[in-house]
This record gives structure tokens, C-alpha cells and sequence, in this order.
């Protein structure tokens, strides 16, 4: 569990990003690590790309890490809820930042946009060096909710979950309400709260557009690509799926513990360790 200071920064992470506020047009390609191999990992359904920090910090030196966040969470922008939109605009934004070979990154939904984003990039002549998909779904369900209700359960439930907190029971009360007791548990202090509701407001834009997105997905073009392939034990079993889809002799790694575990200690030290392996020539798979 948060302490109250902890949850004071949450908030404030959540309102301002890991930069300071910037204007509309700023860059979305977001660079989390300093030294090493270019790669690039795409936002989950939440649309930030904070969660990747701590992968960033394990891999500093040997790869790079740069994240691309989603459109909506800046004032003056609007989240896209077309997947082959998103994936086709992330091929543009990466292509303009390297020139290749790609290593892209995903964790959850960002294992999917990185896929669609490799096979776009592959289409337009690049070469894709290593995909890795972290805990990815392979088929999806075709709708996540039934009623904006429902959907805000989910919103409020991933929030929480992906800061180490556990939902409470409010699915039944409107949207509204929810947003508000989500910055309630998030920031205690009254005057923080003021601030954070409209930054929530715009993530809760953002996530109903990526489930729209998301929904109904199961890939259809196979990505003669080099893989890692990392699962929570606590999660369905995708490996086997995504591994038909790619290059044969893909590495696989189960870490232990939940989704929302994968990139944090200590599995977040396997993951890297893997992702080092893979770019480390010569290295045994």
C-alpha cells in the first residue's frame, strides 16, 4: 500500500507525466533512457508510458529506451480509437526518430500496438531487429462493458491496480461518482484532488477509446521477426499463440506473479536481463 506522501506524488505524477507540462504539439516519443541501443516501447491501454520506467532504469546503457504516449493525455489532443490508426501513426513517429534496425517493446496493449507498429514498419521496407511483447493479450474480448458505468469500473480498477492499490467495490455508482473517489484514494489532499479531477477526466477519455481500440483484436499477419515473449504466471498463457506468429526460436520467459507485476521488481530485472540477452550478439537463446 501507498503512503500518503506516495500517493501525493502519484498525483502529481498523473497530472504533469515524467516531464513538465509541455504545449499540445509536443513530441510523443518520450525518452526514458540514456545510453544504448535505440528501441521503442508503446503505451498500454492507460496511454502513459511511466509504467516503463523501471525497464528503462534496468536497461540504461545497453538499450536505450524511448516511450511513445498516446494522444488525450495533453490538453488540446484527442485519443484515437482505431487500432490500425495508432499503429500506422507510431511507424511514422518512429521512423522519423531512427532510421533502424527496430526493437520495439510492449506491455499489455502496448505488446499489441507493437506488433501492428512492426508489421506496418516491416511493410514499409525497415527491418524489425527484436519485438517484445510483455504479457500480451493474443485475442481479446469483442466489447469490454456493457454501460459507461462498467467501462469506469475498469478505468478506476486499472488505476489502482497499476499503482499497487486495490479496487474497491463502486461499479454500480455513475461515472462521475467513480472519477471521484478514484482521486479521493489517489490524492488526500483536498486541494490536489481539485487539480487531479480533470486529469482524470481526459485518462478516462483515453482508456475508453484504447478498449475500443483493443476490442475484438486476434492478429492476422504473421512477423518473421526476432522475439521475446514474457508472461506473468498469473496470467493466460498467450506464448504459445504469439509464438506461431513469429520467427521461430523466440525466447521465453514466465515471471512470477500478476499482469500488473511484469515491470516492477522483481520481475522487471528478468525482463530486462532477457531483452540484454537479445541484443547481445552471440548470446545463447
Amino acid at each position: 500500500m501507498l503512503t500518503d506522501s506516495q500517493r501525493s506524488a502519484l498525483a502529481a505524477r498523473l497530472r504533469n507525466g515524467r516531464r513538465p507540462a509541455a504545449p499540445a504539439a509536443a513530441n510523443p516519443v518520450v525518452p526514458l533512457g540514456r545510453a544504448g541501443l535505440p528501441a521503442f516501447a508503446l503505451h498500454p491501454v492507460s496511454g502513459s508510458v511511466h509504467e516503463y520506467a523501471a525497464l528503462a532504469r534496468e536497461l540504461d546503457g545497453t538499450v536505450a529506451l524511448s516511450g511513445i504516449e498516446a494522444a488525450g493525455l495533453r490538453p488540446g489532443t484527442t485519443p484515437c480509437a482505431d487500432l490500425a490508426a495508432l499503429a500506422a501513426r507510431y511507424a511514422e513517429l518512429i521512423r522519423a526518430a531512427d532510421p533502424g534496425p527496430y526493437r520495439l517493446v510492449g506491455w499489455s496493449m502496448g505488446g499489441v500496438l507493437a506488433y501492428e507498429t512492426a508489421l506496418r514498419l516491416v511493410a514499409g521496407g525497415g527491418q524489425v531487429a527484436l519485438i517484445v511483447l510483455v504479457d500480451a493479450p493474443y485475442l481479446t474480448v469483442p466489447r469490454y462493458a456493457d454501460s459507461a458505468a462498467g467501462l469506469a469500473a475498469l478505468f478506476v480498477a486499472d488505476a489502482l491496480r497499476g499503482v499497487g492499490l486495490e479496487p474497491d467495490a463502486a461499479a454500480d455508482l455513475p461515472v462521475a461518482a467513480q472519477l471521484d473517489r478514484l482521486a479521493a484514494r489517489l490524492a488526500p489532499e483536498p486541494d490536489d484532488r481539485a487539480m487531479l479531477a480533470a486529469e482524470l477526466g481526459r485518462r478516462h477519455e483515453v482508456f475508453a477509446a484504447h478498449t475500443t481500440a483493443l476490442a475484438g483484436y486476434r492478429p492476422g499477419t504473421g512477423l518473421d521477426a526476432p522475439a521475446v515473449l514474457v508472461r506473468a504466471g498469473g496470467s493466460l498463457d498467450s506464448i504459445p499463440n504469439w509464438s506461431r506468429m513469429l520467427r521461430p526460436g523466440a525466447r521465453t520467459l514466465t515471471v512470477t506473479g500478476g499482469h500488473y507485476d511484469c515491470l516492477r521488481p522483481p520481475a522487471v530485472g528478468a525482463v530486462a536481463a532477457a531483452i540484454t540477452a537479445a541484443v547481445t550478439p552471440g548470446s545463447a537463446a
